[in-house]
């Protein structure tokens, strides 16, 4: 069942060293059914999304590329 919400979703993303890892988060991210935009901040960690999306199916595709993920 989704659980699918239209709006903006802000996260805060921890081990991300490089722009490797945040060309990962988003190649990841917008491929999550739902994404219409995306920004990554690589000196912050957060991580804004925005789109007709599942958060928890987005947080667990940021966790599966192997960083740690929570609602910011």
């Amino acid at each position: 069942m989704s659980k699918r919400q239209s709006g903006e979703l802000n996260l805060t993303v921890t081990g991300m060293t490089c722009q490797g890892c945040v060309g990962t988060v988003r190649r990841v991210v917008s491929a999550v059914q739902g994404v219409e935009d995306l920004a990554v901040d690589l000196a912050t960690g957060n991580v804004r999304v925005r789109g007709a999306l599942d958060p928890e199916e987005v947080m667990a595709v940021i966790r599966d590329a192997g960083y740690e993920v929570c609602r910011a």
